[in-house]
């Protein structure tokens, strides 16, 4: 590391003055003009010139305000990983002895070189430090061959090479010029915000070169307007970044590519107050992108102007292309693939109809089609998509009507983007809806007898987190092993018609939603409404409306719990529904077993997959005897089914993924449950059983604890549910536990690797009553000693998520000890997620 003499270093401190005999300077002083602050010119003579990693780490570090640091062009600065600027202080080239090479807009010049593993960050923290013109300054530096991840800290990181938090106020820009970036051996992801500069504050950028950017990975730069500090720190008087003089190249023309110049705003952000980026473009080149702005995500689109308020003057859009500065207006006519039809909707403009054909010479059966703007998509009679084909409808779509198609042996797997809002689905539709204008679904045919499609709770056909209606639509022959036909996720505002206040919902009119057979212990919905692990949060219903549908082969039509065999699973209670047929072809009744005796015969004999249902009413006796699950079978419940006296669930090695759903709870006694070496005093036993991705499923169950009254009726302080094992409880509901009874509702210990797999509790209720001393609670996780969970590895690895639950009445919400007299109750006795594994987000609790 080389410093400066002492005369330069005189010369340079006293830079604001004017010190005619230290002419070290390219350009004059500038000073603040009340809009926007400049900064002092450049030394000749760098305050600390730098060769290495560790010089330049060390410099930083030790760096003043003001500092000028010189990276030697004979440097070596490969792999540097994190370069922190919090300070305001300049990074750029020098020569061997430390003289500062110029660099101007015109003039290649000699830089030093960043490559590898490399991330600049200018971190949110700096905002106290980077205001009131004191400014970071990156100058005259090349960056080759860089493998770009994850970049910066905390809540302001990117996959990037400069990060920017949010820095900016008092308009004090961070300054980015003569900057040269060479993409061809760039090592980079490929997600929508992924940018060679990402910034959430504000920057200034000249002067610079961004070449051959890969048309597989998206962005070279994103503003992420979210803060003020992105418009200077004021949204009333705004003063947005600025991009002067700079050169953005695709490495080849692509005119169906997603790559961007810049993605100027967050599109999810669209329509929310205070979040746009008041940009200025001027004088800068484009080349190889097809047109140079748009307001929606067009294909090969330099400037995504998401916000539309980018000001753009004087720029160059350079490409092979005749006249292009504007999207065309025409598509590709009689699409025969999936191919030509994306190229139709990319050249279509907003309301253009595109027509799928039918016949031989029409091949839609491989890809997915994507659809960004309000088109109509309309077969001709006898129109088909076949294989692993499914349409994805991005957010800006709004009114994108789809109508005459058929869909048979479909291949349902991921249809959009994983990274952002995709999922298991034919149609995937995104976050659509804004001022009630969604997407509309009519005359479609989906014959699922072909179909292969997985299995997850919110797989589905037609998954959607905006506003769809869907009309004069056929969906047969779904598998009774697959779950949706329809998911509704309402988690957005869009599924509302883009109001909370006044909300309009989706329509399904005149529809037929029909199961191969009839199964009424089966698990598949005609819809889910609602994402269940919302419930309870504001602003996550749908308020859809059903109508003169027709529900065929579906044992009851609606139902607020994920009950068997219910058409329409509607999670938040708020769906309308009026004139619905409820069908059914079933020709003879089901056999259930009418005692644990039976019951245990019926898992003996069951297949691995096997649905065992449990009946409803007096002649079904479940009140005595321990039922045993040593297999992935799935016991449920009739709508009342219920256990009594001391029966209890054992569930043993061989179990993993056994599910237990809809039945109602309400033992007067709590024994010894089981007959192995690992019985232990519970209602449900789960021993140490788990596999990766098989927890053991409780689901919509109901635990009446009133009938015990007395700890005479609980043997050795016994729990409803006891695991040693993996397991997920949810939309379940335990009323009322009695403070004056030393009896976990659930109690979890963590001594065996399969405890510590990720136990999920999430959406349940739990209530207590009563203002006793005795130590208890709603959910222990761990062992305890003089009251208090103990601080060891067990404890402290748990790894359980306790989610989206509302607990009522309860002394303590979430404790590692309840002391040693008054009321001793908790809501989660734990150990707290900063001493452990353990989360606890988004719980509610009312004492």
């Amino acid at each position: 590391m080389k410093k400066t003499t002492l005369a330069s270093l005189i010369c340079i401190a006293l830079s604001a003055g004017a010190l005619s005999g230290c002419d070290f300077y390219d350009e004059p002083s500038t000073t603040d003009t009340g809009s926007e602050i400049t900064p002092e010119p450049t030394p000749e003579v760098a305050s600390t010139i730098v060769t290495t990693t560790a010089e330049l780490l060390a410099a930083i570090d030790s760096a003043q305000t003001g500092d000028f640091i010189g990276l030697s062009t004979v440097g070596d600065f490969s792999n540097i990983g994190t370069i922190v600027l919090n300070k305001a202080i300049t990074l750029l080239s020098a020569d061997a002895e430390g003289n500062i090479i110029s660099a101007d807009g015109e003039t290649v010049t000699e830089q030093a070189v960043l490559s590898g593993a490399v991330c600049i960050d200018i971190p949110t923290e700096a905002v106290e430090v980077l205001n009131d013109g004191n400014q970071v300054r990156i100058s005259n530096i090349a960056f080759e061959n860089i493998t770009m991840d994850s970049c910066g800290s905390g809540e302001s990181t990117s996959n990037s090479i400069i990060n920017i938090g949010k820095v900016g106020k008092d308009k004090t820009a961070v300054l980015l010029d003569n900057l040269t970036f060479d993409g061809s051996s760039f090592t980079e992801p490929t997600g929508s915000s992924d940018a060679w500069v990402y910034s959430r504050g504000l920057v200034d950028l000249s002067d610079s070169t961004f070449t051959n950017k890969s048309e597989n990975a998206q962005s070279i730069l994103y503003l992420n307007c979210g803060s003020s500090t992105s418009r200077g720190g004021s949204n009333d008087d705004p003063r947005g970044s600025t991009f002067t003089g700079n050169t953005f190249s695709l490495a080849a023309l692509n005119s169906a590519g997603v790559v961007k110049a810049a993605t100027i705003g967050v599109p999810s952000n669209l329509g929310q107050d205070n979040k746009n980026c008041a940009t200025t473009f001027t004088d800068n080149t484009f080349e190889n992108f097809t047109y140079l702005i748009s307001e929606t995500s067009d294909a090969s689109t330099a400037l995504y102007d998401v916000f539309g308020d980018t000001v753009q003057t004087e720029n160059t859009l350079i490409n092979d292309i005749d006249d292009t500065t504007t999207p065309p207006d025409a598509g590709v006519s009689n699409p025969k693939n999936i191919a030509e039809l994306n190229a139709a909707i990319l050249a279509a403009t907003a309301g253009s109809t595109i027509t799928v054909g039918a016949g031989d010479e029409y091949d839609f059966s491989a890809g997915t089609i994507t659809i960004d703007k309000a088109i109509k998509l309309v077969g001709e009679d006898g129109a088909l998509f076949t294989g692993s084909t499914c349409i994805d409808v991005l957010d800006a779509a709004v009114g994108t009507e789809i109508s005459n198609i058929s869909f048979k042996n479909i291949t349902v797997d991921v249809c959009g983007d994983p990274s952002g809002s995709a999922s298991n689905s034919i149609i995937n539709i995104g976050k659509v809806g804004k001022d009630k204008l969604g997407v509309t679904l009519d005359k479609l045919n989906f014959d699922g007898a072909g179909f292969i499609e997985p299995t997850g709770s919110s797989d589905a056909w037609v998954y959607s987190r905006g506003l769809v209606d869907i009309s004069n639509t056929t969906f047969a022959n779904k598998s009774a092993d697959a779950q949706n036909i329809l998911y509704l996720n309402c988690g957005s505002s869009a599924a509302r018609g883009g109001s909370n206040t006044d909300p309009r919902g989706s329509i399904f009119s005149s529809n037929t939603f029909a199961l191969a057979e009839l199964n009424a212990s089966g698990m598949t919905k005609a819809a889910t409404i609602g994402v269940p692990s919302n419930l309870g949060q504001e602003n996550k219903n749908c308020a859809t409306t059903f109508t003169d549908n027709t529900f065929t082969n579906f044992s009851a039509l609606i139902s607020v719990t994920e009950d068997n065999s219910t058409a329409l699973y509607d999670v938040f209670g708020d769906t309308t529904e009026s004139d619905n047929i409820l069908e059914s072809t079933a020709t003879e009744e089901t056999v259930m077993p009418f005692t644990v005796a039976e019951v245990n015969a019926a898992i003996a004999a069951a297949e691995v997959g096997t649905t065992i249902t449990l009946g409803a009413g007096e002649t079904y006796d479940y009140s005595s005897g321990v039922i045993t699950i040593d297999k992935a079978i799935k016991l449920v419940g009739q709508d009342g089914a219920t256990i009594s006296g001391s029966t209890c669930i054992d569930i043993i090695d061989g179990a993993a993924g056994a599910e237990i759903s809809n039945i109602i709870f309400s033992n007067d006694a709590i024994a010894l449950c089981g007959t192995t070496d690992d019985a232990k005093e519970a209602v449900i036993n789960i021993q140490k059983v788990g596999e990766d991705e098989m927890p053991i499923l409780l689901k919509g169950l109901t635990f009446d604890t009133t009938n015990i009254t007395s700890q005479d009726q609980i043997e050795n302080k016994g729990a409803w549910i006891r695991s040693y094992g993996f397991m997920n409880l949810t939309n379940s509901s335990f009323t009322t536990q009695d403070s004056g009874l030393q009896n976990d509702l659930v109690k979890l210990t963590c001594s065996s690797s399969k405890g510590k797999m990720g136990t999920l509790i999430d959406g349940n209720a739990f209530s207590i009553a009563g203002a006793d001393s005795k130590e208890t609670a709603a959910i222990k996780i761990g062992d305890s000693s003089s009251s208090a969970i103990k601080d060891a590895d067990n404890e402290n690895n748990c790894n359980v998520t306790v989610s989206n639950n509302s607990f009522s009445g309860y002394t303590f919400d979430i404790v590692n000890s309840v002391g040693s007299s008054g009321a001793r109750d908790a809501a989660i006795f734990a150990r707290l997620e900063s001493e452990s594994t353990n989360l606890f987000p988004g719980n509610t609790f009312n004492q």
